[in-house]
């Protein structure tokens, strides 16, 4: 399998990281969807990542989409989602509100990183920062100890560990740390495994694609 996208996006570590605690074996295609975009639409027709091409060919988009397919074909030992309700919906409902908060953080990053100095919206901004904030509250009040749900690492692990170090990466100055001390906790948990590990997040890639990171206030 070839994964195609760049380790700073919290999308395609989530893609990775399920591959690594999966056990599959898997090659990366290291393309930005900003500065290699004309080569992204050639994998993805909406130019985003990831993209998962499978051994015959086939391609998967979206990591949602991925990490379900790949949860399918699993040991059923390594399974990262219940198979039976309510747990099964308890665990993705988890899992949603953390890959929005990914997208959140995302974003408003690109509302400094990809706009011209002066023209970012401080009413938008302050909006996604509310959001932001009420996702890691209602995450927060889990109380995860040290899993977000049941007594195994899941899906809503796997995207809430990942959204929370790419908010302290792209928007440090919410202090997430201090305010969501619960959520950096469970962060730290997840880090602590072998699968989490293998896959750093890279700010060599992230610059490398045009990011920069935003001055201190």
């Amino acid at each position: 399998m070839i994964l195609v996208g760049q380790f700073d996006s919290p999308f395609v570590r989530r893609v990775a990281i399920a591959l690594h605690h999966y056990g599959i074996p898997f090659e990366r295609r290291v393309l930005s969807v900003f500065k290699d975009f004309d080569a992204m639409l050639n994998v993805n027709p909406l130019g985003k990542v990831p993209s998962l091409v499978l051994d015959d060919d086939e391609t998967l988009f979206d990591s949602r989409a991925i990490i379900d397919y790949l949860d399918g074909i699993a040991d059923p030992a390594l399974r990262l989602a219940p198979t039976e309700e309510p747990q099964r919906r308890q665990v993705l409902k988890i899992e949603v509100v953390g890959i929005g908060l990914a997208e959140k953080v995302y974003e408003r990053g690109l509302e400094y990183s990809r706009r011209a100095p002066g023209s970012s919206d401080p009413d938008w901004r302050a909006r996604l920062e509310t959001q932001i904030r009420s996702a890691c509250g209602w995450l927060e009040n889990l109380t995860p100890s040290p899993w977000l749900f049941g007594e195994t690492f899941t899906r809503a692990d796997l995207a809430v560990a990942v959204a929370m170090q790419y908010l302290e990466r792209v928007v440090p100055e919410l202090d997430s740390s201090n305010a969501f001390p619960r959520l950096q906790a469970h962060r730290r948990h997840c880090e602590a495994l072998a699968a989490f590990a293998a896959v750093q997040d890279s700010t060599d890639e992230a610059r490398a694609s045009g990011w920069r990171p935003e001055p201190p206030s």
